[in-house]
């Protein structure tokens, strides 16, 4: 997901994993977080849901490698 909108300091490319959506209508809102920050432990925040669009590339990627991509745990110790 990205802001379709960002404010004028943000990064419009940057984008965020929903981890949890909560439906209320016209006020429905989603806890995102920041993905590619180099943090170890990015912060997440509430943000109004209408203020997000799915970032379509992204989306065909993960499904790919959900398809097509290697799953497999090594046991090799």
């Amino acid at each position: 997901m990205k802001f379709h909108t960002p404010n004028y300091d943000e990064d419009p490319e940057q984008l965020y994993l929903v981890l949890e959506f909560m439906e209320h209508g016209e006020k429905s809102r989603a806890r995102i977080q920041t993905l590619n920050t180099g943090i170890s432990f990015p912060w997440t925040t509430i943000v109004y849901a209408k203020d997000l669009e799915v970032d379509e590339v992204q989306t065909m990627q993960l499904e790919y490698y959900l398809e097509f991509g290697k799953h497999e745990v090594s046991t090799n110790t």
